[in-house]
């Protein structure tokens, strides 16, 4: 008992003494994006570490302080558009999109405590903890504090992600996120992809960064120089895995913890607990995200799908935020808000219909749910392109909805075994780690609080020019040798050949 006590103390011990000061700095006011780092924030705080976190969104935990940002939040606010977003034009705009969400994080600075934060001289941090998305207004505070930091990605990463870490953009088989492909594309697909990576990194590095060092500068009296200073991460945490996203190589400091969000299932709230366990013949999930409000959906889309499910046996959740659905049939349940993970978790659940968003998917998959999606912009279309991939669910076309072809889709994946069999092969493999995804991401940060930011980690690419990296240098001198070798044969040649030919003397003699 005595061996028990002291070994309880030096645990005790260990953990007060290695507990770390982090401060948390979420600008993006989405909801789904912290939805993916809050999970990995709660568990850090229960760890013993002292968080300060800065966002939109309560913790609601005890060793965590809140400074909460004031504005608008990018929940359940967004009316849904009629066509999506997938054509090249509709990509270009969409970076610019990103700029105008980014310009109204800069409030972050206005926050009371965030303010008197920064003028205590004597308040100091370990780490720094940050999404990197559409802004590096956080990068402000780790030129103040002076610390390490580690960057979050909630979706595949973006290209001036990658860039900070020295991360391959692998465009020729690894989609951009943002481009709407699949991992084997054509040449004009790798063409487009290579156009967006390309162009997304330029206008973010042309108009983004620097409109996030002037804020800094307005704000902090820093004039930071980012290009230099978001090189120098510790780690990026990102919220893929090789079993949707595709393989590909990495370098020490990516870190995949794809489905960190995913906590063991609760239990469902009473009546849609009923509701799913007496539908004799399974329940389909219909979920639009937490940005667009599903009483927005277009009436004329509504109404396809309304026509739809009046057609097969099956019950239908719907998140729905309007008091009614116009045209709501008896098999049908709206809530304004569903617990999508609790109810994705349920064996009667057989078909989840959604926008594609990253999160909702990787809860699917881990429970083996097929998806029929109908992606409308951003990192959707990419995301289920790589399901469908996989076997684990189809798309529609959010811009062309036809109701036969929604009613031929639905049915197909409810009756042929195929997509459960694929998406429980895809899920086992999802599934199968070493260590959860969560405990991936806490190893991984507290190693980088041990090793003081974990220099070692950084790859000899971070920094370098693009014409070292593309080997531009190298390829040009050997072109140069080359051509110098060819014209030098060429003259020796003709100097040879001119001294073999006879002389026009010799020819009149």
């Amino acid at each position: 008992m005595s061996v028990t006590i002291l070994t309880l103390l030096a645990t005790t011990i260990i953990c007060c003494t290695t507990a770390a000061r982090i401060l948390g700095v979420f600008p993006h006011p989405g909801l789904s994006h912290h939805l993916v780092f809050l999970p990995y924030l709660k568990e850090l705080a229960s760890r013993g570490h002292r968080l300060h976190v800065i966002s939109h969104f309560e913790s609601s935990h005890a060793d965590i302080v809140d400074m909460l940002i004031k504005g608008a939040k990018f929940n359940n606010n967004f009316t849904a558009p009629d066509t999506s977003t997938f054509s090249l034009k509709g990509k270009w705009e969409e970076v610019f999109v990103l700029h105008e969400f980014a310009r109204g994080t800069e409030n972050l600075f206005g926050v009371r405590e965030v303010r008197e934060l920064l003028n205590n001289g004597s308040v100091e941090f370990d780490l720094i903890i940050t999404e990197h998305f559409n802004s590096e207004l956080s990068l402000g505070f780790v030129a103040k504090f002076n610390v390490p930091f580690v960057l979050l990605s909630s979706c595949a990463l973006l290209p001036w992600t990658e860039s900070v870490i020295g991360q391959p953009h692998q465009i020729s088989y690894r989609p951009s996120a943002s481009s709407g492909l699949s991992q084997r594309m054509s040449y004009v697909e790798r063409l487009n992809n290579a156009l967006i990576a390309h162009g997304w990194d330029m206008v973010f590095h042309a108009i983004h960064r620097p409109w996030s060092r002037r804020v800094i500068k307005e704000n902090l009296g820093l004039d930071v120089n980012l290009d230099l200073l978001a090189t120098n991460a510790s780690l990026v945490l990102a919220n893929t895995h090789f079993s949707i996203n595709g393989p590909s190589a990495t370098v020490p400091q990516l870190v995949e913890v794809g489905g960190i969000h995913i906590n063991p299932p609760k239990d469902l709230p009473q009546d849609i607990q009923t509701f799913i366990d007496e539908s004799e013949h399974g329940v389909i999930y219909f979920c639009m995200g937490s940005l667009l409000r599903g009483e927005t959906f277009p009436a004329e889309k509504r109404k396809k799908f309304l026509d739809v499910f009046e057609k097969i046996p099956q019950r239908v959740l719907w998140k729905w935020e309007g008091e009614e659905l116009p045209g709501r049939t008896s098999n049908i349940m709206i809530r304004k808000w569903m617990p999508q993970r609790d109810i994705l978790a349920h064996p009667n659940v057989k078909l989840f219909i959604s926008h594609g968003g990253l999160l909702g998917l990787m809860e699917a998959v881990h429970e083996g749910v097929p998806t029929l999606a109908m992606p409308i912009f951003g990192d959707q279309m990419t995301n289920v392109k790589a399901i469908k991939h996989a076997g684990a669910g189809d798309i529609l076309d959010y811009s062309n909805l036809k109701e036969n072809e929604i009613f031929i889709k639905v049915k197909d994946m409810l009756t042929n075994p195929i997509y459960t069999q694929k998406v429980k092969m895809v899920s086992e493999v999802f599934r199968d780690r070493p260590i959860s995804p969560m405990e991936t991401a806490i190893y991984w940060t507290e190693y980088v609080i041990r090793h003081k930011g974990a220099p070692h980690l950084q790859s000899a690419a971070v920094g370098m020019p693009w014409y070292q990296y593309y080997m531009i240098d190298i390829i040009s001198t050997l072109l140069i040798c080359i051509v110098a070798i060819i014209l030098l044969l060429r003259y020796f040649i003709s100097k040879i050949l001119s001294l073999l030919r006879p002389s026009k003397k010799l020819k009149t003699n």
